[in-house]
């Protein structure tokens, strides 16, 4: 029954997560400016194209579980080495356990991406030919996305009016 109830939420979780991380990604580095209409867009521009393929959410429900796991038991560690030795200052700033966690962070990004866009990749979806960038710009799920990307460029707006 959970997993159904799941099953069922689970673009939405999906949607809600892509849109906060990349809304708070831009709006901490600024690398666009400060302007919020241009964030608060491109967050929903990333979510939207995240809801509609089901192969980038799945990619998410597979990747965010392993990272929240990766990350409690780092978080786990630190805790049992800050009992052990009381200061953990020397550990958390030692540029060779950030590139650990970088590595492992980026292997679970491939391991994931390679389970769930492996099959699309040994169908020739990205032939030479380029028969696929057709069907994509054939298929009305594309005129579709168009239409949302209007109404989230319309809301963007209208949100961000001081």
């Amino acid at each position: 029954m959970a997993n159904l109830v799941l099953a069922y939420i689970m673009p939405l979780l999906a949607y809600l997560f892509i849109f906060t991380l990349v809304y708070a990604l831009l709006a901490k580095t600024r690398v666009l400016g400060d302007n919020k209409f241009v964030h608060f867009m491109l967050s929903i521009i990333v979510a939207i194209i995240f809801i509609l393929s089901p192969m980038a959410t799945q990619f998410t429900a597979l990747t965010i579980p392993w990272i929240a796991i990766f990350m409690f038991m780092i978080f786990f560690i630190l805790l049992i080495i800050t009992f052990v030795r009381g200061k953990i200052d020397d550990i958390v700033k030692s540029k060779f356990i950030a590139i650990i966690i970088a590595v492992i962070i980026l292997i679970i990004f491939i391991i994931s991406a390679i389970n769930v866009f492996g099959p699309l990749v040994s169908q020739g979806y990205f032939s030479p030919e380029g028969q696929g960038a057709f069907n994509f710009f054939t298929n009305p799920q594309f005129y579709g996305l168009a239409v949302l990307l209007i109404i989230a460029g319309i809301l963007s707006w209208i949100v961000t009016q001081k």
